[in-house]
């Protein structure tokens, strides 16, 4: 019986890890984790469709370039919907065995290899259609971005360190105590 609570548990364990992988690529409540592993492509120069279609007229996208991205970012959100649903079905399954009274510790193990597997499927379609879409763009196109990006974050940062968020404060040299004052939290 300790066996079986075992492994019970570890399946939970192994489904627990499971589900964010697949989450993170979502569309919707997963925000934080999407913005990290957005942040992460940019730093390696790889940006989503939409970033690059709003930004159309300042990198000067030509009407063809358009078109293959807004093509590419069609047919990345269509395999993911699939993907995704694919996912949770094989989630349905494996919530679905732990309710028998007699678990197949087989299937459990496949269903949860196989949800894994999926789910870093989604993610590499997803880092190939990043790709895909980089290589849409002239080395100019790509240094436009990259001069943006660069912006933004100086803006980005600026900003924060006025408000005093996510920076600490800074010691100077003409502060007798050592520290200035913190500027107050909006």
């Amino acid at each position: 019986m300790n066996k079986k609570a075992v492994f019970l548990l570890l399946m939970i364990i192994l489904l627990g890890m499971a589900v964010p992988a697949q989450e993170s690529r979502r569309w919707g409540p997963n925000l934080l984790g999407n913005l990290k592993f957005d942040l992460l492509m940019a730093e390696k120069n790889l940006f989503e469709a939409r970033f690059i279609l709003r930004l159309k007229g300042e990198i000067e996208l030509t009407a063809a370039q358009v078109q293959k991205i807004e093509n590419l970012m069609l047919a990345n959100e269509e395999n993911a919907i699939r993907r995704g649903s694919d996912i949770k079905v094989l989630e349905l399954k494996f919530a679905s065995l732990l309710k028998g009274n007699r678990i197949d510790r087989r299937q459990m193990e496949k269903l949860a290899r196989d949800i894994g597997g999926k789910s870093v499927d989604l993610k590499v379609d997803y880092l190939n259609y990043l790709l895909d879409v980089r290589d849409t763009l002239t080395s100019e196109q790509v240094q436009k971005l990259e001069k943006i990006k660069e912006t933004f974050r100086s803006a980005m940062r600026k900003h924060m360190e006025k408000k005093g968020r996510l920076f600490p404060p800074r010691f100077e040299d003409d502060d007798p105590g050592g520290m200035e004052e913190e500027p107050p939290l909006d």
